[in-house]
């Protein structure tokens, strides 16, 4: 059977051809207030339902090259952006405009409603903040939410998560995501929750999401790690307000099932598991089975990630993710060289390049749409 999947995917990557478009969607800022737009039909190029990419944070994430690269590509049909709070949202609708369901995670980055105990916004500018004033911020998250809802009558999805990969400062002074307790992200994601639900019930809320790494100490079920991590795990899942969880898959491709079960089995008793994975992806040379770096040897570091794709995303799907995304549309320019080479397209040069990885992930969708 596994040499048969690979025949058969090996054909349709080569049969595939990126379909390509020229067409621009302008950007304007929505100010807290302004009434949505009338939702434009989306377009009709074929969307997955179950798949698709984290884009970037911020401002880039919307830029008209960005929105534009994955409209064009057909098999994403669901996108992840990190969205900084502040008085000033993102436009993001073009988006649901071109038929892509959104997963937005907000973090608090107002410097005016900023808890500053363990660092400010200008300190560390990837993280999300205890904010100062409630009614502030669930303005803020209301005001975010209300372009969106026009597209939900057509069947556009957005599920709204609180802050990524949240880690107690107390425990770990340098944490990059959240420089707050676990008690005060508690407080934090009771307050976006009820201003999500005040907007639409319609919007899911997502739990912070769990890091590869924390996944993988959890399955040590030893040292002083595990247990600040097993204590963790417990509280977000038995106190938290949500309606999914996330899961994040780097590392070995052969432990995300166990990845998974780490997280099920510590669920309280009754509460159902539903989960998504915003992040997946690799390979990572320091697993026997893809011993390659992107430094040492590009082109070996790609043909491992465009045959490793297929493998990450099913063991996803087939272990009961409602939604599955790459990590990511684009190469990144700023993080680890680990982290730096698993986007489908490389920009180096204009246009971007596909990768094959790109054209492994457009056969991969279209395969499991039939």
């Amino acid at each position: 059977m596994k040499a048969c999947f690979r025949l058969i995917t090996t054909l349709t990557l080569l049969a595939f051809l990126a379909a390509c478009g020229p067409n621009r969607i302008p950007l304007s800022p929505t100010a807290p207030g302004t009434p949505a737009p009338p939702a434009p039909a989306p377009t009709s190029l074929s969307r997955s339902s179950h798949f698709g990419v984290f884009i970037s944070a911020g401002k880039d994430a919307v830029a008209p090259d960005v929105v534009k690269a994955a409209r064009e590509t057909g098999g994403i049909g669901w996108v992840r952006i990190n969205v900084p709070l502040g008085p000033q949202n993102l436009d993001y609708t073009p988006y649901l405009a071109a038929g892509i369901n959104l997963i937005l995670m907000v973090s608090n980055a107002d410097p005016a409603n900023s808890s500053t105990t363990n660092g400010t916004p200008q300190d560390w500018p990837a993280a999300g903040f205890p904010y100062l004033s409630k009614e502030r911020y669930q303005q803020q998250v209301r005001a975010l939410l209300k372009p969106a809802q026009p597209y939900l009558a057509q069947g556009r999805q957005v599920w709204v998560q609180a802050e990524n990969e949240v880690v107690d400062v107390s425990t770990n002074p340098r944490e990059l995501y959240w420089r707050g307790t676990d008690a005060q992200y508690l407080d934090q994601l009771d307050a976006l929750y009820e201003a999500v639900k005040s907007v639409d019930k319609r919007f899911p809320v997502v739990l912070t999401s769990f890091a590869s790494y924390l996944e993988d100490i959890l399955n040590t079920k030893s040292g002083p790690a595990y247990e600040q991590s097993d204590q963790h795990v417990r509280l977000f899942l038995s106190k938290g307000k949500y309606d999914a969880v996330d899961l994040h898959f780097y590392g070995c491709v052969e432990d995300i099932p166990a990845k998974i079960k780490v997280i099920q089995e510590r669920l309280p008793p009754g509460r159902p598991f539903k989960w998504i994975s915003t992040e997946n992806a690799g390979p990572d040379y320091r697993c026997s089975s893809t011993p390659a770096t992107w430094d040492a040897d590009p082109e070996k570091f790609e043909q491992l990630q465009a045959a490793q794709l297929p493998r990450r995303l099913t063991a996803c799907s087939d272990n009961g993710a409602s939604i599955c995304l790459w990590f990511s549309l684009f190469d990144l320019k700023k993080a680890s060289s680990l982290f730096n080479h698993f986007g489908l397209l490389d920009q180096a040069g204009s246009p971007p390049r596909q990768k094959p990885a790109y054209a492994a992930y457009n056969a991969y969708t279209a395969q499991q749409a039939k």
